[in-house]
């Protein structure tokens, strides 16, 4: 009896131990542009606790005690190889893995989450303030993208322009509702600003005109326009778009080729007081890419209002504007 006794007391030691399975730690990494992203994993086991430590003290792993974490790419660093630890916890026992994760060089494009590797660029900025927020600029101010990037084109056009959004809303349209692209020529012409307007039948047209060094503005709907993974990034849209018909203006000044893609650079002025983490407005340098401004302008406004320093040479001219439907944007 004893023996049977004994026996089965040893089976259940057994049995408990059997149940008591230490966790096992592993992780997966991945470059997020400005950062290293980490996912932790585990096997055996029920994971109560996560925590995150690297080898380099200049290295702050963000969410550190969370299964999904990541760490930004020091400023000025340049590529490197750092230990990575993850420890998981069920509370009784632990599991930890240590792996080596190659961090690349450090660069703006990668700060800005545009991508990688750089190819050939070209910017229309001047060396002078330019930039304006739709907030603030009247009563009208969340359907002021019209008025706020035809006065932005205007400035780019002529320093000494004193104008203001609220200028150009009481120029047309003083009641209110949305600005239309004849009310954008209507009041470039007013002001004596070269302008035409193009075709996008195919939009490598808005590359040429920013390589023989004007800016452009578009009316397209911001719909079809991708949305932005991270607070701190300057690539895709920065606020909600919840259906198709959000027209909206923006103004085009340059272009960076990013991995093999076509990303423009632009004034967008519906930062609306949003800024990002580390300061400025948000629609400014704003990058889109081609393949977005494309479709979005296909399905809204498939033309562009092209502004220059200089009328053109050698007889360029755009379209009838006569013969092309107008659109609107807020």
């Amino acid at each position: 009896m004893k023996g049977k006794l004994y026996a089965l007391l040893v089976l259940g030691l057994l049995a408990c131990g059997e149940d008591e399975t230490p966790p096992v730690a592993s992780f997966e990494f991945s470059d997020g542009l400005d950062r290293m992203v980490l996912n932790g994993e585990t096997s055996k086991g029920d994971v109560l606790f996560y925590q995150w430590s690297t080898s380099d003290a200049s290295i702050t792993i963000e969410n550190a005690y969370a299964a999904e974490s990541f760490f930004k790419i020091p400023a000025g660093a340049g590529s490197m190889d750092v230990d990575v630890t993850l420890t998981v916890s069920d509370g009784k026992f632990q599991g930890v893995k240590t792996a080596s994760v190659n961090v690349p060089e450090y660069s703006l494009i990668r700060s800005l989450g545009l991508g990688k590797t750089l190819g050939r660029e070209a910017s229309n900025n001047v060396d002078y303030e330019w930039y304006l927020d739709q907030s603030n600029t009247g009563a009208h101010s969340l359907l002021n993208c019209g008025p706020t990037s035809v006065t932005m084109a205007i400035k780019w056009f002529d320093q000494d322009f004193t104008g203001s959004p609220s200028d150009a809303r009481n120029a047309y349209r003083s009641g209110g509702g949305w600005w239309y692209t004849n009310d954008i020529l209507g009041y470039l012409n007013d002001h004596h600003v070269n302008n035409r307007t193009i075709s996008l039948d195919q939009f490598s047209n808005v590359k040429a005109e920013i390589d023989e060094g004007n800016i452009v503005i578009l009316c397209l709907d911001m719909y079809h326009v991708s949305s932005s993974k991270y607070p701190e990034h300057h690539l895709n849209k920065f606020y909600e778009t919840n259906a198709v018909g959000w027209g909206h203006f923006i103004v085009v000044k340059g272009y960076k080729e990013v991995d093999g893609r076509i990303l423009y650079e632009t004034y967008d002025s519906n930062s609306l007081d949003r800024s990002y983490p580390g300061g400025g407005l948000k629609g400014k340098d704003r990058y889109y890419s081609s393949s977005d401004l494309d479709a979005a302008t296909n399905t809204w406004w498939d033309y562009a209002i092209v502004v220059e320093r200089s009328a053109s040479e050698g007889g360029r001219k755009g379209v009838d504007i006569s013969q092309i439907i107008h659109k609107p944007g807020r």
